[in-house]
Protein backbone atom coordinates (compact mmCIF):
# COMPACT_ATOMS: atom_id res chain seq x y z
CA UNK A 1 0.00 0.00 0.00
CA UNK A 2 1.42 3.50 -0.84
CA UNK A 3 2.03 6.16 1.92
CA UNK A 4 -0.74 8.62 0.03
CA UNK A 5 -2.89 6.31 0.44
CA UNK A 6 -2.76 6.54 4.27
CA UNK A 7 -2.22 9.76 5.17
CA UNK A 8 -4.32 12.06 6.24
CA UNK A 9 -5.64 14.83 4.26
CA UNK A 10 -3.65 17.94 4.15
CA UNK A 11 -5.08 20.63 7.06
CA UNK A 12 -6.48 17.39 9.21
CA UNK A 13 -4.70 18.42 12.23
CA UNK A 14 -4.90 22.18 11.97
CA UNK A 15 -2.61 24.62 10.87
CA UNK A 16 1.30 24.58 10.58
CA UNK A 17 2.48 25.10 13.92
CA UNK A 18 4.83 27.93 14.67
CA UNK A 19 4.54 31.92 13.15
CA UNK A 20 3.47 30.22 9.37
CA UNK A 21 -0.33 29.95 9.78
CA UNK A 22 -2.36 30.28 6.30
CA UNK A 23 -2.29 33.52 5.15
CA UNK A 24 -5.50 35.58 4.49
CA UNK A 25 -7.61 35.13 1.58
CA UNK A 26 -8.22 37.99 -0.75
CA UNK A 27 -11.59 38.75 0.74
CA UNK A 28 -10.21 39.10 5.08
CA UNK A 29 -11.70 42.81 5.12
CA UNK A 30 -14.94 41.41 4.58
CA UNK A 31 -15.07 38.52 6.77
CA UNK A 32 -13.85 40.16 9.82
CA UNK A 33 -16.15 39.95 12.58
CA UNK A 34 -17.37 43.29 13.12
CA UNK A 35 -15.53 44.94 15.95
CA UNK A 36 -17.69 44.82 19.67
CA UNK A 37 -17.27 47.61 21.73
CA UNK A 38 -19.77 50.28 23.41
CA UNK A 39 -23.11 49.06 24.01
CA UNK A 40 -23.94 46.42 21.18
CA UNK A 41 -27.19 47.15 19.92
CA UNK A 42 -28.22 48.12 16.77
CA UNK A 43 -25.86 49.84 14.26
CA UNK A 44 -27.06 53.78 13.03
CA UNK A 45 -25.50 54.83 9.47
CA UNK A 46 -22.61 56.90 11.83
CA UNK A 47 -21.61 53.59 13.26
CA UNK A 48 -21.81 51.82 9.78
CA UNK A 49 -19.27 54.19 8.59
CA UNK A 50 -17.00 53.60 11.08
CA UNK A 51 -17.18 50.19 11.14
CA UNK A 52 -16.91 49.92 7.22
CA UNK A 53 -13.48 52.46 7.66
CA UNK A 54 -12.17 50.30 10.59
CA UNK A 55 -11.78 47.10 8.40
CA UNK A 56 -9.79 49.13 5.17
CA UNK A 57 -13.20 50.81 3.59
CA UNK A 58 -12.66 54.74 2.63
CA UNK A 59 -15.36 56.72 0.77
CA UNK A 60 -17.81 55.42 2.55
CA UNK A 61 -21.68 56.82 1.96
CA UNK A 62 -25.23 55.51 3.15
CA UNK A 63 -27.20 54.86 0.15
CA UNK A 64 -30.30 53.58 2.16
CA UNK A 65 -31.81 51.84 4.97
CA UNK A 66 -34.30 49.17 4.51
CA UNK A 67 -35.90 47.81 7.95
CA UNK A 68 -32.88 45.92 9.78
CA UNK A 69 -30.68 46.22 6.91
CA UNK A 70 -28.06 49.32 5.47
CA UNK A 71 -26.97 49.67 1.72
CA UNK A 72 -23.92 51.36 1.74
CA UNK A 73 -21.67 52.47 -1.04
CA UNK A 74 -17.37 52.43 -0.76
CA UNK A 75 -14.14 52.15 -2.22
CA UNK A 76 -12.96 48.47 -0.86
CA UNK A 77 -9.55 47.98 0.39
CA UNK A 78 -7.96 47.10 -3.32
CA UNK A 79 -9.60 50.22 -4.92
CA UNK A 80 -12.66 48.39 -6.29
CA UNK A 81 -16.34 50.41 -6.06
CA UNK A 82 -18.44 48.63 -3.85
CA UNK A 83 -21.87 48.25 -2.58
CA UNK A 84 -22.36 46.72 0.63
CA UNK A 85 -25.26 45.54 2.55
CA UNK A 86 -25.05 45.63 6.24
CA UNK A 87 -26.99 44.17 8.81
CA UNK A 88 -28.30 46.80 11.05
CA UNK A 89 -28.92 44.95 14.13
CA UNK A 90 -25.49 43.22 14.38
CA UNK A 91 -23.18 44.75 11.83
CA UNK A 92 -22.04 42.25 9.98
CA UNK A 93 -21.62 42.24 6.44
CA UNK A 94 -24.10 40.27 4.45
CA UNK A 95 -23.41 41.17 1.03
CA UNK A 96 -21.32 42.77 -1.31
CA UNK A 97 -21.15 43.44 -4.92
CA UNK A 98 -18.80 45.36 -7.15
CA UNK A 99 -19.96 47.38 -9.30
CA UNK A 100 -16.97 49.96 -10.57
CA UNK A 101 -13.27 50.74 -9.62
CA UNK A 102 -12.51 53.99 -7.80
CA UNK A 103 -14.66 56.82 -9.06
CA UNK A 104 -16.01 54.85 -12.21
CA UNK A 105 -18.77 52.67 -12.46
CA UNK A 106 -19.59 49.74 -14.35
Amino acid sequence: MARAQTAPPPGAYGPAPGPYGPAPGAYAPYEVPPPRGGGGGPVDDGAAIRMLTARGFNNVSVVRRRGPTLVLEANGPRGERVQVIVDALSGAINGMKVIGFGDQRY
